[in-house]
């Protein structure tokens, strides 16, 4: 924390020095032992030597600095692994045949004199940054396989969260202002329209908008639309920005999650010549019940699962549960993927954006509940003639990978009934195998 000020301060033009000392010898908690010094390569440094360090420190640039004295160890024998995680047991205190491979190194409490050894050690072995908050993710399982000379979960987990931080920032929460946006340069063609996705950015559709030879346009969610309560009247908002661009029609239009079901409405009402709907649901139930806290949290950190690495995502899911509102959830969340990111992070809204993912995954949910009183056989017949005179204008897309599946015709179904489709004679369904 006092490291995030000391940065600040200086983007501001103010002094802030934030210094990591390394263990001191004379004064403070080592003063008389060296049992926790085994583990590092360092040794105590004399209190008067940090005062003439910090008077030097006093008159750099730099927001954050080391303090550091290395000791002239000689070549112990034995192997550097098994013997460097046997020293990290010792100094946590922990029996790690007993202790749940699935805890991080930060819940179990590293000390960040340790941290920055072993981030060292990661960072030579792996010719890679890591900050310390990325060690302590780094969980007992891992640890336990590292010991044993095999170096490839960990290896994985920092390739991991490489990706993860370059996926993320290139992430820009920030709430859009303007109602669209030209993802490509080509002006002439039919447009394809893409609905707003759940993170209120088009990243995800980036590669294929460059690919596409027609114009590619992003619907914005705006604050106008953070206004409204229920999915039908963002539906009406968006049919009138359709209606506004393009009074003729002649356009597709992409969507998914909650706005998908608006894409189907754009298609009976005959505005769009041709929808494209790629169901991301793969738990009915975060649709048909009633959505508790940690049942919205859990939804949004699925959805995210692709940017983030696993123990990340299970880590943050312990910490949001222990949280009693969805205020405080919220703020364990925004502050986690802040600190896995990185300074680089564009996160002016990042809060208020996940509140919005909130409130629209509610007005799915409640949508959903609400239809399902109101569909009976009769309701049924009628929306399949609607979809009748539509033959063949709408795909949906289910990504799964096809060889964890037994039934795909039961996903399938499964899928329609989520966005409350016809059967299949109506509509065309593809299926992919689907990589991260």
């Amino acid at each position: 924390m006092c490291e995030r000020i000391c940065e600040v301060r200086r983007r501001d033009g103010l002094h802030g020095l934030a210094i990591q000392w390394g263990p001191i010898g004379d004064v403070g908690a080592l003063e008389h032992s060296d049992q926790f010094l085994s583990l590092t390569s360092y040794k105590k440094q004399r209190i008067n030597s940090c005062f003439e360090v910090l008077d030097k420190l006093l008159s750099v640039r730099q927001p954050i600095v080391t303090s550091i004295i290395k000791a002239d160890k000689q070549q112990e024998s034995g192997d550097k692994e098994k013997r460097l995680i046997t020293e990290l047991w010792r100094a946590l205190g922990i029996d790690p045949d007993s202790t749940p491979d699935h805890l991080t190194l930060g819940e179990i409490g590293l000390e960040s004199m340790f941290a920055i050894e072993f981030q060292q050690g990661m960072e030579k072995e792996w010719n890679m940054k890591f900050t310390l908050n990325h060690i302590k993710s780094i969980t007992i399982g891992m640890l336990k396989e590292y010991q044993d000379g095999d170096l490839s979960k960990v290896q994985k987990h920092m390739e991991e969260i490489k990706k993860g931080r370059a996926m993320l920032l290139k992430q820009k929460y920030i709430i859009p202002t303007d109602p669209i946006v030209a993802l490509n340069s080509v002006t002439k063609g039919r447009p394809v329209y893409l609905m707003p996705t759940l993170s209120l950015n088009f990243i995800m559709f980036e590669e294929l908008a460059q690919k596409l030879n027609r114009p590619v346009i992003g619907l914005n969610w705006t604050r106008e639309v953070c206004q409204l309560s229920t999915l039908k009247e963002v539906g009406n908002h968006y049919f009138n920005l359709l209606k506004h661009i393009e009074p003729k029609g002649k356009y597709d239009v992409v969507g998914y999650l909650d706005t998908a079901l608006i894409c189907g409405k754009l298609l009976v009402k005959g505005m769009a010549d041709k929808v494209v709907i790629v169901d991301l649901i793969n738990d009915i139930h975060y649709c048909d019940e009633q959505l508790t806290d940690d049942m919205v949290m859990e939804f949004i950190m699925t959805i995210m699962s692709g940017n983030i690495p696993k123990t990340f995502n299970d880590k943050i899911l312990r910490e949001m549960k222990k949280e009693m509102n969805v205020k405080a959830k919220v703020k364990v969340l925004v502050n986690e993927i802040a600190d896995f990111a990185g300074k680089g992070l564009v996160a002016t809204d990042m809060e208020e954006m996940f509140h919005i993912m909130i409130a629209r995954i509610r007005m799915l949910s409640e949508y959903r509940l609400n239809k399902r009183k109101k569909f009976s056989n009769r309701l049924k017949l009628t929306i399949a003639k609607k979809w009748a005179k539509r033959t063949g204008k709408l795909v949906l897309i289910k990504p799964v990978n096809i060889e964890t599946i037994d039934d795909l015709d039961g996903v399938m179904e499964k899928s329609r009934d989520v966005y409350f489709l016809p059967g299949s004679k109506v509509i065309t369904i593809f299926l992919e195998n689907f990589v991260k």
